[in-house]
């Protein structure tokens, strides 16, 4: 599978957001013309059936910075391809030729296979397209057949010649990028990095100084305001402290008086344990 890219322009990589793209269907339904009419105002009839490609977008919708990967599938559509391409995409435009009734049989098979394998990722788009609606004289499928479909898949539904409809599939490009940008801003990841961001962002704040006082500054302006007032249950205003005057003399007399008690009874029991140990026969032998 080759690669392709296209140059990145002034775009700006912090704001970017990558949309991995796939086109299935038949082959001859006119994928490659499609993409080329998606990246470029040229139509190109002819292709090589057998060349499989990836090419890169970058496009703005509603200010938003789009990297738009592009697979361009060829051949057979393989269980294998199939998965390979569930892998690789989050937004699937699925093929028919309006002139091909066959087409239009694979590519109901070919969204109900993705949207079994993508049932339980939310962000996935899929996209029903029937193209060459020019050739109506060759017409085998009706519009409200595709219509009916993509209602009945719950999927979007549009119709498109790509030979004569160079704004018409601009449109369809630009509204299934929208489609697949909304339901990834309801993502549980898009939600998390939501939530990361605002958390950011209050840090930012509170380093800039506009944080609220910690509980030890109010602590320590409480005790600050305790020393020079008593503080009045009854809401009045508050009364100075009354002052007491201080003696050393007396404070240390007070702090003598029980340690001569101790004093005193220490000698007291000195006293006692001498006449047991007088009153007492020992048995030692030393």
């Amino acid at each position: 599978m080759g690669r392709r890219r296209g140059g990145a322009g002034n775009v700006h990589l912090s704001t970017l957001k990558n949309v991995r793209a796939v086109i299935l269907g038949k082959d001859g339904v006119g994928k490659s013309a499609l993409t080329v009419r998606f990246l470029t105002r040229r139509y190109i009839g002819e292709y090589d059936s057998t060349l499989e490609a990836t090419y890169r977008h970058y496009l703005i919708i509603d200010g938003q910075s789009i990297s738009l990967d592009v697979m361009d599938t060829a051949g057979k559509n393989s269980m294998e391809k199939m998965q390979s391409c569930i892998a690789f995409a989050e937004l699937f435009f699925v093929l028919y030729s309006t002139t091909d009734r066959t087409s239009f049989e694979e590519a109901s098979l070919l969204t109900r296979y993705i949207l079994r394998f993508k049932s339980l990722n939310s962000m996935a788009t899929v996209i029903i397209v029937g193209t060459k609606s020019d050739l109506t004289h060759l017409r085998e499928v009706e519009e409200q057949e595709g219509k009916l479909l993509a209602k009945k898949l719950n999927c979007e539904f549009y119709q498109i010649s790509n030979s004569e409809g160079y704004v018409e599939t601009q449109e369809l490009l630009l509204a299934a990028l929208r489609r697949c940008l909304d339901k990834n801003k309801g993502s549980p990841l898009s939600r998390v990095k939501d939530g990361l961001v605002e958390t950011a962002k209050s840090f930012r704040k509170k380093s800039s100084g506009n944080e609220q006082p910690s509980e030890r500054d109010t602590l320590k302006s409480t005790r600050t305001k305790s020393v020079d007032h008593e503080v009045s249950d009854g809401g009045e205003t508050p009364e100075p402290l009354r002052t007491k005057t201080f003696s050393f003399s007396e404070e240390r007399e007070k702090i003598a008086e029980p340690l001569r008690k101790i004093s005193s009874s220490h000698e007291d029991l000195s006293e006692e344990r001498r006449k047991y140990r007088n009153s007492v026969t020992s048995t030692a032998s030393f």
